[in-house]
């Protein structure tokens, strides 16, 4: 088990109960079989004294996961484990192309389509912009729920090759890779893990300062123009990229590493 004040900084104080914390840290443990079934959890008197809370916090806590199936209290014996969370599906592999369509996979809807204004910056050392640019935004739901807030600058010259009734039904990556007059030649990525901010929060049903994922993506054409710009923030829960290695190519395995910023 981590130390005790390893355990005590990760009860955050932004204003989400600590009963709740503490219920997504053992649910998170369960899931990741650093507890299996069968297992027994750690007393009441453990967890009151590693996360710092009162025995009411940790009785909540585990009330709340006996209720989902997760842990079974016997008398006389202690707290088991009896059953993992469900699997999330993962991302984007699940990805459906209806929006109209629900369940375990994502769906997607178009909350704006509108000229740019100045919603997202094209940085110098990313590309030349290519400009004008459409404005689209979407949110994509897993199970009724929100799970990833994507932000896209579509240049006007591109948009306009393609259907307007496929911007609201297809995935944006598949329609520039199938029109080859868009003229796509490169895609970079940059993937980033930080705080959600309130918007991220409000958007995806999350609490504020809760780890998001920050996907940046350009597409670019062989002069070296932005075509198109996506930013995405997930939700983290569930979000698994399975990524081919092309051993043909050293430096991917550094890349692979990570560029720590300066």
């Amino acid at each position: 088990m981590p130390s005790v004040t390893a355990e005590k900084q990760m009860l955050r104080e932004d204003g989400t109960p600590y009963y709740v914390q503490l219920a997504a840290i053992i649910r998170r443990r369960i899931a990741d079989e650093t507890w299996r079934v069968g297992d027994r959890l750690p007393t009441l008197k453990h967890f009151v004294a590693t996360f710092g809370v009162s025995p009411m916090t940790v009785r909540h806590a585990l009330s709340g996961l006996e209720k989902e199936g997760l842990i079974s209290a016997e008398r006389g014996r202690g707290t088991f484990v009896t059953a993992r969370p469900d699997a999330a599906v993962s991302v984007p592999y699940g990805l459906i192309r209806s929006p109209g369509n629900r369940g375990a996979a994502l769906s997607f809807r178009v909350v704006e389509s509108r000229p740019a204004a100045a919603e997202l910056r094209i940085l110098p050392e990313e590309g030349k912009p290519c400009g004008p640019y459409r404005y689209m935004k979407r949110i994509f739901e897993r199970t009724g729920r929100p799970f990833i807030v994507g932000e896209y600058l579509v240049a006007d010259r591109v948009y306009d090759l393609i259907p307007a009734r496929l911007w609201g039904t297809e995935l944006i990556s598949n329609l520039l890779y199938d029109a080859k007059d868009v003229g796509l030649a490169r895609v970079r990525q940059t993937l980033r893990v930080v705080s959600a901010m309130p918007q991220d929060a409000a958007e995806l049903d999350i609490q504020v300062n809760e780890p998001v994922m920050r996907v940046r993506r350009l597409f670019l054409n062989a002069a070296g123009e932005v075509i198109c710009l996506a930013q995405l923030v997930y939700r983290t829960d569930g979000v698994v990229f399975d990524i081919n290695i092309d051993l043909d190519d050293r430096t991917r395995l550094l890349e692979l590493g990570g560029i720590p910023e300066a």
